[in-house]
């Protein structure tokens, strides 16, 4: 049966009306997220091109700071998209065994900081 604009609200079941809103909540999230981001990142360029102002920088000395927060905003970015995985950790000990597993003390391989995860 093909949903038609005509068709009322009525006709779906409680679940698709559910289904419906929680899919509206997520993507109004994603995209209020993403038009904040583009905003802290545009009052950033602000922040720089305000500071470079003050200093009476040279033209050349602008292109330059600007490419460099460029790349600084690029690998921010990046960053941010990473996803971390078991393998991203380096097993120190076990600390506790329960019916869902272990518990052991990690950290990651790149910072020296220790941390817990089951």
């Amino acid at each position: 049966m093909a949903m038609t604009g005509s068709t009322p609200c009525s006709s779906m079941s409680n679940h698709t009306k559910e289904r419906v809103t929680m899919t509206k909540v997520t993507l109004e999230n994603f995209y209020s997220n993403l038009i904040a981001q583009h905003e802290e990142r545009e009052m950033r360029q602000k922040k720089l091109e305000k500071v470079m102002e003050e200093e009476g920088l040279k033209d050349e000395e602008k292109r330059l700071r600007r490419s460099a927060h460029a790349r600084k905003e690029t690998e921010f970015l990046r960053l941010k998209r990473t996803r971390l995985g078991l393998e991203d950790f380096e097993s120190l000990k076990v600390i506790g065994r329960g019916a869902f597993g272990e518990v052991k003390k990690k950290k990651p391989q790149s910072i020296s900081k220790v941390s817990n995860i089951s």
